[in-house]
């Protein structure tokens, strides 16, 4: 069994927030045939025992950082399920529009990766509208949502193993995927060659949320970042045999009881058309209720 959309939240301990988040994926997205998973990065606040009440399912391990984690949620949809575009959300990050996901798959689809054009990335915009069809150039990112095809996984590879804990992967990958030609360009921009990045506004609202923002990872990993940029070539999500062993344990277990239960909305969760369903904080947020 494939599935030609796949949806993964990645999170670490923001059950709360999560919880909401798969209830808006659930609500709004259209796509008839995509499926769903959290990446979970080894969170201890009872994260697990609520993806089991919701029925989703989740590939998770111990904490291993950001990079790692992404990967698990990509590897999984893009390779293991098949999946012909894959859609990545943070898991503060929300639907807030019915079908939302049809223009995360067509940007994909043309541009094989893009980014989401938050309002608050304004200053960096050097020109497009953000649509399908003209998005964003901006020389900066952010990670909030990104979608890609399938090929440009085949072919660009996934996050860097060797970032671990908190900053810079998504520069370091979203640069690598330019390179081997999707979802950016290299231009002159003031006499300087600049990476441009494409980015669309997509139906997206980002809550605010705890961070993990560790001073000491995000220096070390953006080190690591300026001496990655130079390397050319495909990553594949583990760096050694070691590294291989554990991720496979983690994704095969995911996997064990069949594709099926990947599925996005199995009947009991599927509203009726027009009907929200019950959440928290955030029923009052998109619906005034």
């Amino acid at each position: 069994m494939s599935f030609p959309v796949g949806i993964g939240i990645v999170t670490y301990n923001r059950k709360a927030i999560l919880s909401d988040t798969i209830d808006q994926v659930r609500a709004l997205t259209r796509q008839p045939n995509a499926a769903l998973v959290v990446a979970d990065d080894g969170s201890t606040d009872g994260t697990l025992a609520m993806l089991r009440d919701k029925q989703v399912p989740v590939v998770t391990g111990v904490n291993m950082g950001i990079a790692w984690n992404k990967n698990r949620a990509l590897f999984t949809l893009s390779h293991m399920l098949e999946c012909e575009t894959v859609i990545l959300l943070e898991d503060d990050t929300m639907p807030n529009r019915s079908g939302w996901e049809a223009v995360w798959i067509q940007a994909a689809q043309r541009w094989g990766h893009v980014n989401f054009a938050g309002d608050w990335m304004q200053q960096y915009f050097l020109s497009g509208a953000g649509t399908v069809e003209d998005p964003v150039r901006s020389h900066m990112i952010t990670a909030q949502c990104a979608a890609y095809s399938r090929a440009a996984l085949t072919f660009g590879g996934y996050f860097d193993p060797r970032f671990r804990g908190y900053g810079h992967e998504h520069v370091e990958h979203t640069r690598r995927l330019v390179r081997v030609g999707y979802g950016g360009t290299e231009e002159r921009v003031d006499g300087n060659e600049r990476v441009l990045y494409y980015m669309i506004k997509g139906d997206l609202t980002v809550v605010s949320s705890q961070s993990y923002y560790v001073e000491e990872e995000e220096q070390r990993n953006l080190h690591l970042a300026r001496r990655l940029m130079a390397e050319p070539g495909y990553r594949a999500p583990w760096g050694n045999d070691a590294e291989l062993r554990q991720f496979r344990a983690e994704t095969e277990s995911a996997m064990s009881d069949g594709p099926e239960r990947f599925r996005l909305t199995p009947a009991e969760f599927r509203p009726a058309r027009g009907q929200a369903p019950e959440r928290g904080f955030l029923s009052r947020l998109f619906y005034g209720s």
